[in-house]
């Protein structure tokens, strides 16, 4: 199942619409409506009624929209933690002759590492 087809199916499902769902996620409308079809071919269910000319889903589209509204949240909820876990997490390698090192370079990352995990803390 291809992310993006239910991130296309949720936009549809929120704008009622298939061109505004097109102009939202920058496609076409026969994009959208293929993302759509290759959905419901790889879920084996119709999702949307396309016998009228209005919008409206079955009741399997009806069940699918909670599962992928909550499929979406949970992607940006990794998103967010991977992306500031990253940010987070940064190696520094400093060279320097033995002299520099002993008398002021590792006091000074000794510092820095207690500041940054005093800062962590709080």
């Amino acid at each position: 199942m291809n992310l993006r087809f239910v991130e296309s199916f949720v936009w549809l499902a929120r704008l009622q619409n298939v061109t505004r769902t097109a102009e939202k996620l920058c496609l076409t409308q026969s994009a959208v409506s293929s993302r759509i079809a290759a959905l419901e071919e790889s879920l084996g269910t119709t999702l949307i009624d396309r016998r009228e000319r209005g919008f409206r889903l079955t009741h399997a589209g009806q069940r699918f929209l909670l599962f992928a509204e909550q499929f979406l949240a949970l992607q940006q909820q990794m998103h967010q933690e991977f992306d500031s876990a990253q940010q987070q997490l940064l190696a520094v390698r400093i060279g320097g002759i033995e002299t520099v090192l002993h008398t002021w370079l590792i006091p000074l990352v000794e510092q820095l590492n207690a500041l940054t995990q005093t800062s962590s803390l709080s």
